[in-house]
């Protein structure tokens, strides 16, 4: 619990939840200012969804963040750009509708009031906050108002029960199709037919062929102009001021309704304690040992110790000014000496007895440190400026005469500047080919793809966070319109595609080949005794394997130990103790791989109805999770149909 101190990376992470997960803060959402948008098209309005309205640099910055977020995380594919575009108008919606209930300011202050890590934030970051809580307040409510009439009856309690109740185990035998790829033989006429009986499958996107100068703002600035800015503004690198501080703390039982009488009985503890304290430090005890024995604040399990650990100083906590609340903050940057133990210092949240322990005064950061900062600073600064007034004379050059000869006029050659071509590309691609990823050159893909062939114009594009990356000189040399390719385009395509095909058939074909060598009483352990591999498979031999009980989870097919598979899990249900089964089709995986089963059932749990009918227990689970479930299914219809009715608009650039 937050007392009178919230770590300052605490409250960054919090401010930048509402800056970006809650879209251009709560404070369009909610007061529905425009205040601070930028000028010309980063101003155009790309989304609206009712009152709300998102312009473009708005929802630009947006994407820019989740994409950084995506690149940054060490697991998983890259992320479409499309598809970010694509989720956050989803979020947007579903925060348009979420916090579109009335919520006065008096119920906002009352949720604020009510809790002290609400109050401690509020504190700390005003009016973000606020509108924060309120949209919480407003979700809350319209799904308390959508949830509140579910009910769930003893039927259907019993039905789920059952269902959850009633298990099986089974034993199978698994063909997988990879084990069948190396015997799929595809000559050219067949691949020839499989092409054109799925020609859309092979059909190419819209593509552009460009020519280009690229050129970097980062080459404008020296290292002698980065530690020139450091020595003349010094004043921009030097540290806070900072403090490293304990305290014990006797707190108001209700700080936020506490009476004259409680206060006065507090204090008079807090003073009976302060005289203990001082006692037992001139006997020798540590302000550590005795916070842990006396305060009433979290801090006790630490001593006291308040604050987050700081690069460029020892191990420990430290906090700055505007941290604390303002009798503590006083206490120890104003009045107290490294060393000192305060007398009481009271606020809102109680008595406090501290102890400081350091206090360091502000220092320069060392250039090293604020080296890269300075750097990304003067390429915005200076660099962009004159990497556009540069791309803005070469356009002019190259209309004049060409690319070669604009590159090697005088004024250029010490920028070293090249002249590319990307060869054809798509939209989509996930890299500019001899530029790099769309997500770092945004603006790029959108500006040609719009040019004419042989239209020739500077390019400015932008990275994760807005900031400009390069500017470029671009000529539209090629375009090739979306088209079903020739057939020897893509002919490795269509026969690797055909050979999957056929490995699919060729395992259904052996696990039904098998399971026709099967006699009536005959078990799977026996029956597999009986299998002989197709010659070329990579596999020579199968094997029994046992899945684990599972049971008909509603929604799904996942057969515990086994594999996802909806033939498997209906045909298990039906089956009796001793039956054998297949071929059955397994889910197909996200790698395209896929199984076929021939299983045999094992084992079955019946339901015990009797049990749920007299054990309380189990009739307060089930009540539980299906009303649980009701109510979420109810909130997800209510949603659809005011998502359906809301009326949205979305820029023809992010449909």
């Amino acid at each position: 619990m937050i007392i009178f101190l919230r770590e300052k990376f605490i409250a960054q992470i919090f401010m930048w939840v509402i800056a970006i997960v809650f879209v251009i803060g709560s404070i369009m959402l909610y007061s529905g200012s425009s205040g601070g948008r930028s000028q010309g098209a980063e101003a155009e309005v790309v989304l609206r969804i009712d009152a709300l309205e998102v312009t473009r640099g708005d929802f630009d910055s947006m994407v820019s963040d989740q994409m950084r977020q995506q690149q940054n995380q060490r697991f998983g594919p890259p992320r479409d750009e499309k598809q970010t575009e694509k989720d956050i108008i989803n979020s947007l919606v579903k925060r348009a509708i979420e916090g579109s209930a009335r919520i006065s300011d008096a119920e906002i202050e009352h949720y604020i009031r009510s809790d002290e890590n609400r109050v401690q934030l509020y504190n700390q970051i005003g009016a973000g906050v606020a509108n924060w809580y309120k949209f919480q307040l407003s979700a809350a409510t319209l799904r308390d108002n959508v949830q509140n009439l579910e009910l769930v009856t003893d039927t259907e309690a019993e039905q789920a029960y059952q269902l959850e109740a009633d298990k099986a185990k089974i034993k199978f035998i698994e063909f997988r199709h990879s084990d069948y790829v190396s015997t799929a033989n595809v000559d050219d006429a067949e691949a020839v037919t499989f092409f054109q009986e799925n020609p859309n499958d092979y059909k190419t996107d819209e593509q552009v062929n460009v020519r280009f100068i690229k050129i970097n703002p980062a080459d404008f600035v020296s290292q002698s102009d980065i530690e020139t800015y450091y020595a003349e503004n010094q004043s921009e690198f030097m540290t806070q001021e900072l403090v490293k501080a304990r305290h014990i703390l006797k707190k108001f039982s209700d700080p936020n309704n506490v009476t004259d009488e409680q206060k006065a009985e507090t204090k008079k503890t807090a003073e009976e304690l302060l005289k203990t304290v001082n006692a037992e430090l001139a006997a020798g005890a540590s302000f550590a040992d005795l916070a842990k024995t006396h305060s009433d604040g979290p801090s006790r399990e630490d001593g006291g110790a308040l604050g987050g650990s700081i690069p460029h100083l020892p191990p420990g906590k430290y906090f700055g000014r505007g941290q604390m609340v303002k009798p503590f903050e006083e206490a120890c940057f104003d009045i107290l000496k490294p060393g000192e133990v305060s007398d009481l210092v009271e606020t809102r949240f109680g008595y406090h007895i501290i102890q400081l322990e350091e206090k360091h005064a502000p220092t320069l950061k060392p250039f090293l440190e604020v080296e890269s900062e300075i750097r990304t600073k003067l390429i915005q600064i200076n660099g962009v400026d004159n990497a556009k007034e540069v791309a803005e004379d070469l356009l002019f050059e190259i209309e004049v005469e060409d690319y070669e000869t604009a590159i090697g006029l005088d004024r250029y050659k010490e920028l070293s500047l090249a002249v590319g071509e990307t060869d054809f590309f798509s939209k989509d691609a996930r890299q500019i080919p001899n530029i790099g990823s769309p997500v770092g050159y945004r603006g790029f893909n959108e500006e040609v793809f719009d040019m004419e062939v042989g239209v020739t114009k500077t390019i400015e594009t932008k990275g994760f966070g807005g900031d400009v990356t390069a500017y470029f000189v671009a000529t539209v040399l090629g375009k090739k319109s979306a088209a079903i390719p020739e057939f020897e385009d893509v002919k490795a395509k269509v026969i690797e595609d055909l050979r999957k095909k056929k490995a699919k058939e060729s395992a259904f074909a052996d696990a039904q080949n098998l399971f026709n060598q099967r006699t009536d009483s005959e078990s799977l352990d026996d029956l597999v005794k009986k299998y002989k591999a197709p010659e070329g498979t990579t596999e020579d031999q199968k094997s029994v394997q046992e899945s684990n009980l599972f049971n008909r989870t509603p929604g799904r097919h996942y057969v515990s130990g086994m594999g996802d598979s909806k033939e498997v899990m209906f045909a298990a249900f039906k089956m009796s103790v001793g039956d054998v089964g297949g071929p059955f089709r397994g889910t197909e995986s996200i790698t395209g791989d896929v199984s076929v089963y021939l299983i045999e059932l094992v084992e079955r749990v019946e339901p015990d109805v009797e049990l749920f009918r007299t054990d309380p227990v189990q009739k307060a689970q089930r009540y539980q999770t299906l009303l649980q479930d009701k109510k979420n299914g109810a909130w997800d219809n209510w949603f659809a149909a005011r998502k359906k009715a809301a009326n949205v608009w979305i820029h023809e650039d992010y449909r």
